[in-house]
């Protein structure tokens, strides 16, 4: 499992990218300032291979299809 869904210290979620240890992004966007919901939504897909990157790109997380 590479992304994890998690709160932050505001209460707000974010979508982590744990290989990176930084939010992961959506169209150049981090995914920080969700829900919960949508943030383990957003990490389900992303750990099912949606977002089209490999483990060793410099870009985490690039888009939900």
């Amino acid at each position: 499992m590479r992304f994890a869904a998690m709160q932050d210290p505001c209460d707000d979620w974010l979508v982590c990218d744990l290989a990176f240890d930084v939010p992961a992004e959506m169209d150049g966007r981090p995914l920080i300032g969700l829900t919960r919901g949508q943030a383990e939504q957003l990490a389900d897909l992303a750990n099912a291979g949606l977002g089209g990157q490999t483990a060793s790109s410099p870009v985490p997380f690039a888009s939900v299809a």
